[in-house]
C-alpha cells in the first residue's frame, strides 16, 4: 500500500479544509498593500503595524498549545476560522483608519491558532512513520491555497479591497464548514487506523485521553527544560523572521519599483505553485539526508534569495530570486513541523507544536519591526535585503553548530517509534 493510501480518511478531510481556508487567507497577504494604498499609511507605518499582527499571533499560538492538549485541535481550528472570517468581514465594511490597529492585532490573535491546531491534528491521527509525508501534504494544501489566493486577491484588490475582504471571509467560513463536517469521518478513519496499528484506541480516543492527562501548564514547564528543542526552535523563529519579509517588505518595495499589486500576486502564485508541484518529489529525494543538515541548507538558500531581491527591479528578476527563497521554504517548512512532532512527548505534542506555531506570527512581528524601521531609516530601502542575507548566513552557521545534538535527539525519537526517516544520515 502506498503512503498516500495509508493516510487516514480524516486526514484528507482536514487537508481539504486547510486548502479552502488558506485560499481565503489572501486577506492576510494583502494587508500591507491595503494600508499603503487605501488607508494612506506610509510604507514604514504599514510594515510596522503588521508587528501587531505578528506579536498578537505569537501570544495566541503559544497559549493555543494547552488549549489543544485540553480540548482537541479540530474545535480550535473551527473557532479560529470563523473568528478570522468575522474580522475580514469588518475590513470589507471600510472601517476608519484608527480601527485598523486593533483589527490587525485581532486577526493575528485568532488567525494564528489554525496552524498549531492543524499540526497537532496530524500528530494525533497519523503514525509517526508517515508524519513527514503527511506534513508535506499539509504544506501542499497551504501552498495550493496560497497560489490560488494570491491570484484571486491580486485581481480582486485591483477592483475593490472591500470585495477582496468579503470574498476572503466567505472562503474562511467554507473552510470552517469542511472542518466541522469531518467529525464522523474522523471517528471511522481513526478506528481503522487503530486496527491497522494493532492498538485498541482510536485517535479520537487518544486525543481525549491526552486531554484528560495533560494539565494546562505542564507542557510549558517541560518545554522550558528541553535544551535541544529550545536551540532548535529559536533558530527556526529566526528563519521565519527572515523569510517573512517576502510578505511584508517585498510587496512594498515592488510597489516602489513601479510594479502593481497584480505583479506581487504573480510572484506569490509562482511561489505557491512551485511548492505544490515540487513538495512531494523533493520530500522523497531529501528523505535520505539528515534532517539536521537540511536546516542548514535551507538557511543558505534563503540567504541567496534575499541577496537577489536587492538587485531586482522588474518582475522577472523578482521571480528568479523567488526560486531560491521558495527552495528554502520547500525544505524548511514541512521538515520543521515533523521534527517538532518527533521531539515532543506524545502527550504534550500540542504544546510543542504550539511553540513551533509561534514561528510564523513571531517572525511576522520581528520582520515588521525590522522592515518598517529599514524603510523609514535606510537611505536606500533595498539595502535591507543585504543586511537580511548576512543574518541568514549567520543562521546557517548556528544551525550547523547544533546539528550533532539535534541529530542525536532525532535518532532517539526514531528508535523509540521504529521510524528511521527523521534521523537518516548519508
Amino acid at each position: 500500500m502506498s503512503e498516500r493510501q495509508s493516510l487516514p480518511a480524516a486526514f484528507w478531510g482536514i487537508i481539504l479544509a486547510t486548502f479552502v481556508a488558506r485560499t481565503g487567507f489572501f486577506v492576510e497577504s494583502f494587508l500591507t498593500i491595503f494600508m499603503k494604498t487605501e488607508a494612506g499609511f506610509s510604507a514604514g507605518l504599514a510594515a510596522s503595524v503588521m508587528a501587531l499582527y505578528g506579536f498578537g499571533g505569537a501570544i495566541a499560538a503559544f497559549l493555543s498549545g494547552p488549549l489543544v492538549d485540553r480540548f482537541g485541535p479540530r474545535r480550535l481550528m473551527i473557532v479560529s476560522l470563523l473568528a478570522t472570517a468575522a474580522l475580514a468581514g469588518v475590513l470589507a465594511l471600510d472601517p476608519p483608519n484608527w480601527s485598523l490597529f486593533a483589527l490587525v492585532l485581532m486577526i493575528g490573535v485568532v488567525g494564528q491558532v489554525i496552524m498549531p491546531a492543524t499540526h497537532s491534528y496530524v500528530a494525533l491521527t497519523v503514525p509517526q512513520s508517515l508524519q513527514r509525508g503527511a506534513y508535506s501534504w499539509v504544506f501542499i494544501a497551504l501552498n495550493s491555497g496560497l497560489a490560488f489566493g494570491a491570484l484571486i486577491g491580486g485581481l480582486l484588490a485591483g477592483v475593490s479591497f472591500s470585495l477582496m475582504f468579503a470574498s476572503g471571509a466567505m472562503l474562511l467560513v467554507l473552510g470552517a464548514l469542511f472542518a466541522s463536517v469531518s467529525r464522523r469521518r474522523i471517528r471511522v478513519s481513526t478506528a481503522a487506523l487503530a486496527a491497522a496499528s494493532g492498538s485498541p484506541a482510536t485517535a479520537e480516543g487518544e486525543a481525549k485521553e491526552t486531554a484528560d492527562r495533560a494539565r494546562p501548564m505542564e507542557g510549558l514547564r517541560v518545554l522550558s527544560g528541553d535544551r535541544v528543542f529550545r536551540r532548535y526552535i529559536l533558530l527556526n523563529w529566526l528563519f521565519m523572521a527572515l523569510y517573512l519579509q517576502v510578505f511584508l517588505v517585498l510587496p512594498l518595495l515592488m510597489l516602489a519599483d513601479g510594479l502593481a499589486p497584480r505583479d506581487y500576486g504573480i510572484v506569490m502564485a509562482a511561489n505557491g505553485s512551485a511548492l505544490v508541484l515540487l513538495q512531494l518529489p523533493v520530500d522523497r529525494l531529501l528523505g535520505r539526508f539528515s534532517s539536521a543538515r537540511l536546516f542548514t541548507v535551507a538557511a543558505l538558500l534563503l540567504a541567496l534569495g534575499l541577496v537577489l531581491n536587492a538587485f531586482a527591479s522588474a518582475i522577472w528578476p523578482y521571480l528568479v530570486a523567488a526560486v531560491f527563497w521558495t527552495a528554502a521554504e520547500l525544505i524548511n517548512m514541512p521538515l520543521a513541523a515533523s521534527v517538532t512532532a518527533a521531539l515532543g512527548p506524545p502527550r504534550l505534542r500540542g504544546s510543542y507544536l504550539a511553540v513551533h506555531g509561534m514561528a510564523f506570527p513571531l517572525g511576522m512581528g520581528l520582520a515588521s519591526l525590522v522592515g518598517g524601521s529599514a524603510l523609514a531609516l535606510l537611505p536606500d530601502p533595498k539595502l535591507i535585503w543585504l543586511v537580511l542575507a548576512a543574518v541568514a548566513g549567520v543562521l546557517a552557521l548556528l544551525r550547523a553548530r547544533i546539528e550533532p545534538g539535534l541529530r542525536a535527539r532525532l535518532a532517539d525519537a526514531a528508535n523509540a517509534s521504529g521510524d528511521r526517516m527523521l534521523s537518516t544520515e548519508h
